[in-house]
């Protein structure tokens, strides 16, 4: 087993497969990326996510809207995305300005074309194990533990973080019955007893709460794995702006089998698989059937 669990191959793999199925049926999905305002971090992943498509062969349709953009207008730029056949997958970059309301907004997408996973129709088939599109970031979570094979069924996985686009979804999706599944899940968060006692009974330790270097090295179990979902922008002792995960790494390294890095981990894996997901919405379309677990297996065993 590697120590340190890199996203950057898998993310290169991952991408080199979606451009040959691209090029082998002649299509160039399309997507539609939204961004309301202008959040720096969002811009730049915004950036991070027209490139890629370029390089992939997907058309990007970039549509920026200024801060003071309502949610009406929002609604009307989806109802017309929804309809369009020439659209394949809708992205709404957040965050979106408080006034808005994001559940209304994400169950105003077309399903199909859902390919951030917002809709609660597409976060009700991970629970019912039913075969759809699903949220990029827990996906990123499963496909680095089969890429590095790491053996996951039976195993005890503690997940810090409860929110709906990956702790919730995440502990789910762990519980299907498939043989990259079938763990046994706790689910911990800011109201969690013993919160320690916990996280160190964790065989693999997910953390996805948003706290810089929150895991430190007392609250793990002797040689098992780390993977850090969190990316947290700090100031070093030195004034430079850097970006740091949930776990405290360095406290950490000596004392278990692997880990994620932060960044260059999960995060470069959840991009590719949000033209996965484009790819996927759009072979839908064309009527060409192919689950979640079809282009996990092309993509790693074939």
């Amino acid at each position: 087993m590697e120590k340190i669990l890199s996203g950057k191959p898998l993310a290169k793999l991952i991408q080199s497969k979606i451009k040959f199925l691209i090029a082998q049926e002649g299509i160039q999905p399309k997507m539609l990326l939204i961004q309301v305002g202008e959040d720096p971090a969002s811009s730049y992943y915004v950036q991070n996510i027209i490139n890629i498509g370029n390089k992939l062969g997907c058309e990007v349709l970039y549509n920026q809207y200024p801060a003071n953009f309502t949610p009406e207008d929002l609604l009307t730029v989806l109802d017309y995305a929804n309809t369009d056949p020439s659209i394949n997958g809708i992205m709404l970059q957040k965050p979106l300005p408080p006034s808005f309301d994001e559940l209304k907004i994400a169950e105003s997408i077309n399903p199909q074309k859902d390919i951030d996973c917002l809709h609660p129709i597409n976060l009700g088939h991970i629970i019912l194990e039913k075969d759809g599109l699903v949220p990029c970031t827990p996906l990123a979570v499963i496909y680095i533990l089969r890429y590095y094979k790491i053996e996951v069924e039976g195993k005890h996985i503690v997940i810090i973080g409860r929110s709906s686009i990956v702790g919730k979804p995440l502990a789910n999706m762990f519980l299907w019955k498939k043989p990259y599944a079938n763990a046994t899940v706790t689910v911990c968060h800011s109201r969690t007893k013993n919160l320690k006692d916990i996280t160190c009974s964790a065989d693999i330790l997910i953390a996805a709460l948003g706290k810089p270097s929150f895991v430190k090295e007392e609250m793990i179990k002797p040689e098992s794995v780390l993977i850090d979902v969190g990316i947290n922008q700090i100031t070093d002792k030195d004034g430079n702006q850097i970006y740091v995960g949930d776990i405290d790494y360095n406290s950490c390294f000596d004392k278990v089998n692997a880990i994620t890095p932060v960044p260059g981990g999960i995060g470069s894996v959840t991009t590719s698989l949000l033209f996965l997901n484009l790819l996927k919405a759009c072979f839908t379309a064309r009527h060409i059937n192919k689950s979640i677990d079809d282009f996990l297996n092309y993509i790693l065993f074939e």
